[in-house]
C-alpha cells in the first residue's frame, strides 16, 4: 500500500456515492409489476422526475468510480508501467460506461427502437418481440463492457509489480 490516507479517501468517495444513490432511490419511481416495457418507457419519458433521479444515479456511479480510482489506483498503487496501454483507469472507464448504459436502459432501448422503425418501416409502437430482442443486445453489449473491464482491474490489481 502506497498512501493510506488516498485508500481511505477513495473508500470515502465510494461510501458517500453509495450512500447518495440509496437515499435517490427511496425517492424515485419504480414500474408497477404488470406493465410492458414500452408502456414504462413512455412513462419514464413523460415525467422530469425520471430523468433527473436517472442522472442523479449516473452522478453517483460516476462518483464511484472515481472513488475506486483513487483508492486503488493511487492508494494501493497499481500506476500502469511505462508503455503500457491497459490501465485500471480503462478497465473503470469501460465498468462506468456499462453502468451508466444500464441506469439509461430504456432511454436507449426508446431510441434503438425508434431507428428501428425508421431504418425498416416497422411499426412505431414495437412489437413485444422487437422489445425483447433490442433489450438482449442492450445486456450482451453491457456485459461485453463490464466484464472485460473488471477483468482488466483484477488482472492488475493480482500482476501490479
Amino acid at each position: 500500500m502506497r498512501d493510506p490516507i488516498l485508500t481511505l479517501t477513495g473508500a470515502a468517495i465510494v461510501a458517500v456515492a453509495i450512500g447518495l444513490a440509496i437515499v435517490l432511490a427511496r425517492g424515485g419511481s419504480r414500474a408497477g409489476a404488470g406493465r410492458s416495457a414500452t408502456e414504462e418507457i413512455r412513462q419514464e419519458q413523460a415525467t422530469a422526475r425520471g430523468v433527473g433521479y436517472r442522472w442523479g444515479i449516473a452522478g453517483c456511479a460516476a462518483a464511484a468510480a472515481a472513488g475506486l480510482d483513487v483508492a486503488i489506483v493511487h492508494g494501493i498503487g497499481t500506476s500502469p508501467t511505462a508503455g503500457s496501454g491497459i490501465t485500471v483507469e480503462l478497465g473503470f472507464a469501460m465498468m462506468g460506461l456499462a453502468v451508466v448504459w444500464f441506469i439509461f436502459r430504456h432511454h436507449v432501448l426508446s431510441y434503438q427502437l425508434r431507428i428501428a422503425a425508421a431504418l425498416y418501416d416497422t411499426p412505431d409502437p414495437a412489437e413485444p418481440e422487437q422489445v425483447r430482442a433490442a433489450d438482449a443486445v442492450g445486456r450482451v453489449l453491457r456485459l461485453v463492457l463490464f466484464l472485460p473491464g473488471l477483468f482488466i482491474v483484477l488482472a492488475k490489481l493480482i500482476l501490479r509489480y
